[in-house]
């Protein structure tokens, strides 16, 4: 006879709030990437799972300050993945529309830096394929949260 034993109160509570983290591919890990990676790091309800970077030196700099994070140069690989929930695009402007929408045809929350795309036909695409997909996409503004601009 095979007995189960009950979990722990302590992995059903690991495992809560493995359930609750939103799973981030960060793309671009130049300027203002390692920014967006360390926020997210030190975010409870984010975990950063991959990086992807076409610079050779950025990659580097990525596996030495987050061992544990995949580094890649192909983005393919974060959008394709199972294991990430969301893409932040953390690249030059005229970048941000391919991966974005590549993104979201893949099922991906989207995080985009600013500014959001190289015009207004290319962000309201974007904007209705979300929509039409049932995703977030959000645009990063700096100091949104700032007293001062609230």
């Amino acid at each position: 006879m095979i007995t189960m034993a009950k979990p722990s109160e302590a992995s059903v509570i690991q495992e809560q709030e493995n359930a609750a983290l939103i799973r981030f591919g960060v793309i671009g890990y130049g300027y203002w990437g390692p920014n967006v990676v360390r926020n997210l790091d030190r975010l409870d309800q984010t975990k950063v799972v991959a990086v992807c970077d076409k610079s050779t030196a950025a990659r580097r700099k990525v596996a030495k300050a987050y061992p544990d994070v995949l580094v890649t140069e192909d983005s393919a690989e974060l959008m394709s993945s199972p294991q990430i929930d969301a893409i932040a695009v953390v690249t030059p402007v005229w970048t941000h529309y391919e991966l974005a929408k590549s993104a979201l045809q893949n099922g991906k929350h989207v995080f985009v830096e600013k500014p959001f795309t190289s015009n207004a036909a290319q962000a309201q695409e974007l904007i209705e394929l979300a929509a039409r997909k049932n995703l977030k996409i959000m645009v990063d503004h700096t100091f949104l949260f700032k007293g001062a601009v609230q």
